[in-house]
């Protein structure tokens, strides 16, 4: 077993090489060409090497911790121990999700943090925020579905108010705080700062101090899905089983090459709705599993004012809940039913306090998206397999790798996992997504390491190919974050 499992960890170490060392050379394209392709960094891009070596270093010490995290929790795993060891790894999440793109090229590291979320051909909700909703936002969200009916098949069509109304507010909180603004802007990165002088005309200060709290609350949302994350998977799994799946989420590429876009946020909401819902199952006989079905709901419901992307996370969260047999077939209807009026009160209550029928909405957001493919028609064949292809490479590919592993024992495999690449398996299939699901699927990639973490069980490995693992994965994203742009306008 030690052998197989030598040779199994040596095979995604090769596997980014080659993969790195092809995608250079141009050799392996970035997506279906004539159709949709990631944009190719130019090669006049210049490259900071002290840089990189610090980008470098970030993921070596987070990867040291992962795999001293995970001894620990394996010889003793009392509830104290378990809850340092989680507060550490937010830290270190925090601290590697900056680190990594400090080694990004000139232009493309932390500098994007400034010009994201401002420029129109990224997302467009902060000029929409400031020009339009910012002086009457009640009245634009009464207004929406109306509003939405006009707009496009790209980030605004396709979407509720929610990332419009966010700004909105961080825009009105900073602007009525000065102080506020000012020390923001005194403990800005220098990257960042040098961001904003970059455009012209650069925006007001309370604006750069709006966009850069954007970027803040983003990158802790996505670092702080490791808590959620660890909490599914310790629903089902041992704690340093558990801590493994945690400690490959921060380095996964996807995670970290789409900061400060709003996607990169969303995991953390789709995984805290899987772990209230995976743990009111376990809490059998508990009336408190009530209240964490619902809560699951509220928070499904609060995701949807940001994206329809919520509805097949409410699909997880049936399954987890519906094929948890340990559990009485009536009390699993009711835990169902509880989530969905956790999902209904969040729901109308937005309806009652703005006025805009989220139904209403929906439908366009809908009727948008399904047209976006005949303005930019995709061949269903092609993209069946690129997707795949693309997801391995979003999450990282030594965990594509273990997962495969832990997926060849399905039996053993924990609910969420296999709920969650079922779903997958049928979104690919309808064929909503056709290009781009290192962005559209980030908030459904979590799961994916609980089946790597139960793939790297299966084989006995230990605490190094714990930390070998995910220093692997961390040097893929620092390496395609030199060859590729992800966020910047096509």
């Amino acid at each position: 077993m030690r052998v197989l499992t030598r040779i199994i960890l040596a095979l995604p170490v090769l596997l980014v090489a080659l993969f790195v060392v092809g995608l250079r050379s141009g050799r392996i394209p970035t997506g279906i060409r004539g159709e949709w392709e990631w944009l190719r960094l130019d090669e006049s891009v210049h490259l900071l090497w002290a840089s990189m070596v610090l980008g470098a270093s970030g993921i070596a010490v987070f990867a040291t911790m992962a795999g001293l995290g995970y001894r620990s929790l394996r010889q003793a795993a009392t509830i104290t121990r378990e809850a340092l060891w989680l507060v550490g790894l937010l830290l270190a999440a925090i601290a590697v999700q900056v680190a990594i793109p400090i080694g990004a090229p000139y232009g493309y590291g932390l500098t994007r943090w400034a010009l994201v979320n401002y420029l129109p051909g990224s997302s467009g909700y902060f000029r929409i925020a400031r020009d339009r909703a910012a002086p009457d936002p009640n009245r634009f969200l009464a207004e929406y579905p109306v509003w939405i009916e006009s707009q496009d098949s790209l980030h605004i069509g396709t979407h509720p108010p929610g990332l419009i109304l966010a700004e909105c507010l961080l825009l009105s909180t900073i602007e009525r705080h000065p102080g506020l603004a000012e020390f923001l802007i005194d403990w800005m990165p220098e990257p960042v700062q040098a961001g904003f002088r970059s455009l012209s005309p650069p925006p007001r200060r309370h604006e750069r101090a709006a966009l850069y709290v954007t970027a803040l609350i983003t990158l802790l949302a996505c670092a702080g899905t490791v808590v959620p994350l660890y909490l599914l998977a310790r629903s089902s799994m041992p704690a340093h089983l558990a801590w493994v799946a945690a400690a490959l989420w921060p380095v996964a590429s996807a995670a970290n090459l789409f900061q400060p876009d709003a996607d990169t946020a969303y995991p953390m909401l789709s995984t805290t709705a899987w772990a209230l819902a995976a743990w009111s199952a376990r809490w059998e006989g508990r009336r408190s599993a009530f209240v964490l079905a619902a809560a699951s709901g509220a928070v499904m419901g609060f995701g949807m004012a940001f994206t329809l992307a919520f509805l097949p996370v409410g699909l997880i969260v049936a399954l987890i809940v519906a094929t948890d047999f340990s559990v009485r077939p009536l009390r699993r209807l009711g835990l169902i039913a509880a989530t969905g009026v956790g999902f209904l009160a969040i729901v109308l209550g937005g309806w009652i306090a703005s006025g805009a029928n989220p139904f209403v909405i929906w439908s366009w957001n809908l009727h948008h998206h399904a047209r976006f493919y005949d303005e930019y028609p995709r061949t269903y064949r092609l993209w069946l397999w690129a997707n795949g292809i693309e997801l391995a490479i979003a999450i990282g590919l030594p965990t594509a790798v273990w997962a495969m592993v832990g997926i060849s024992a399905p039996r053993l495999l924990p609910r969420p996992a296999w709920a969650t690449l079922a779903v997958l398996f049928l979104v690919n299939l309808t064929g909503r997504n056709m290009g781009e699901v290192a962005r559209l699927w980030l908030l459904f990639m979590p799961p994916i390491a609980i089946a790597a973490a139960k793939g790297l069980d299966r084989l006995g490995a230990g605490p190094v190919a714990v930390g070998i693992t995910t220093a692997t994965i961390g040097v893929q994203t620092l390496a395609l974050q030199t060859m590729i742009q992800v966020v910047y306008p096509v």
